[in-house]
């Protein structure tokens, strides 16, 4: 890498990670002045935009590789990064160079000067970056941009386009209650701030108490709706290359039979995220069911049930519903084993730690458990994480459970460990995740 570029991205990395510290939430209007200030980057693009508590990163990434596969220009704005902060920028198969980075990074952040000149308020880091997403893909002219909500989806910055080209909706659950709201239906009306007068929408329709929300909001909007629910799958397979299933829809049911698809990987829950992103790309009606498929099949997500060597799996569970969901994976895999896996978790602050570790100790056998420390303040003490598996109120870990104050150590020591036909699992938050990942890289 040249010097002067590694020195520069550093700066600006060093400036975006420092956003956070001086502003506070701002409306969508303030990101439209931000993005007008711009020349509106991205308006005339054809929008995707997704949002929901679990799986819209995969159902986001599915979109992008369907796009691709059916050789459109297309972008993916997604949060967050594991490694690089150029991963929240793809752009018709890989990330953003840095020199463009880097202009787009002067150009955004010429423009929140000034607003702050104005007498606005200084972008956000999520804003800014959403900016500088839209900069970098208006300059690539891409065609197609699927785009992944931040927090919530009302407020949330993304929401700043009047007319996208499809909504999607993923499954909804109890997460960041302080500012959503406390309940499924609070936190459901948050996403569908998202909706838009008469643009067609693809929602998950499985939780009763949400779907009925984002239902009547559709239907006041005039949206044309196309909800999907883990009922209409069947016959599902765990093979060597994914997870082999059937969606029984209406469009199935109209071809005379329910069509047989692939996802890779072998977590049961993206069987939903699929067909969410297969029944988005047929209402766009752009390719034929075999180069959906192809989409699919190329589909690569890391941080997601990632085997990253043998054995050795990282998963980024953040919420209750996301832990369930890898428990379930856990189970199927390990029902065979002739040893009890091994478990390293950490999670950040404002995530529910209880929820977190009852779950975690009520329905696998770990043989050990070790806990660490997210890097930054975000990141919550070891000890208070290892007293999370002693009870308090809560269900006790039947293993011994050791904290490490650094997360190098921690996964060096759990790969000590491991014996060999015995299974590493590493959880918790994506940033976690991300910190596992450079150690491999």
């Amino acid at each position: 890498m040249n010097p002067g570029i590694k020195h520069d991205m550093e700066e600006a990395v060093d400036f975006l990670y420092g956003l956070p510290k001086f502003t506070t939430k701002n409306s969508p209007d303030h990101t439209r002045k931000l993005l007008a200030l711009l020349g509106d980057p991205c308006f005339k693009r054809k929008i995707i935009h997704v949002a929901g508590s679990n799986g819209k990163g995969s159902v986001c990434c599915f979109l992008y590789h369907m796009l691709l596969a059916g050789g459109k220009t297309a972008a993916l704005f997604t949060s967050p990064h594991l490694v690089d902060i150029r991963e929240r920028f793809q752009m018709n198969g890989g990330m953003v160079p840095e020199e463009e980075f880097l202009e787009g990074y002067r150009r955004v952040r010429s423009a929140s000067a000034e607003l702050v000149r104005n007498n606005l308020n200084h972008p956000t880091f999520f804003e800014f970056i959403f900016a500088l997403g839209m900069v970098l893909f208006e300059r690539a002219q891409t065609e197609y941009v699927v785009l992944e909500t931040g927090l919530g989806g009302r407020l949330d910055a993304t929401n700043s386009f009047p007319t996208p080209l499809l909504s999607v909706i993923t499954s909804i659950s109890l997460e960041h209650t302080e500012i959503l709201g406390g309940t499924l239906a609070q936190i459901a009306a948050e996403k569908a701030g998202i909706l838009k007068p008469g643009v067609p929408l693809v929602f998950c329709d499985d939780d009763g108490e949400s779907a009925d929300v984002i239902r009547r909001r559709a239907s006041a909007l005039g949206c044309p709706q196309y909800p999907i629910s883990k009922k209409l799958f069947r016959n599902y397979e765990i093979k060597e290359e994914g997870i082999d299933f059937s969606l029984s829809t209406a469009y199935d049911k109209s071809k005379r039979g329910a069509v047989r698809w692939t996802v890779p990987g072998h977590a049961v829950y993206q069987m939903e995220n699929a067909a969410l992103a297969i029944t988005a790309m047929r209402v766009l009606d752009l390719m034929d069911d075999a180069v959906i498929q192809r989409g699919l099949s190329e589909t690569k997500w890391p941080g997601r049930m990632q085997e990253v060597v043998p054995e050795i799996y990282f998963d980024g569970a953040h919420n209750p519903s996301g832990i369930a969901a890898f428990l379930e994976f856990v189970r199927i895999f390990t029902k065979d084993d002739g040893v009890p896996p091994l478990l390293l978790f950490s999670m950040v602050k404002e995530k529910d730690l209880h929820a977190a570790a009852d779950l975690l100790t009520a329905s696998v056998a770990w043989e050990a458990i070790a806990v660490t420390t997210v890097d930054g303040e975000r990141g919550v003490p070891a000890g208070t994480l290892r007293s999370l598996f002693f009870g308090d109120g809560g269900k006790a870990a039947a293993c011994p459970v050791d904290s490490f104050a650094d997360s190098r150590e921690a996964f060096t020591e759990m790969r000590r460990r491991k014996k060999p036909g015995q299974k590493l699992f590493c959880t918790g938050s994506l940033y976690f995740v991300g910190e596992l990942l450079r150690l491999i890289s």
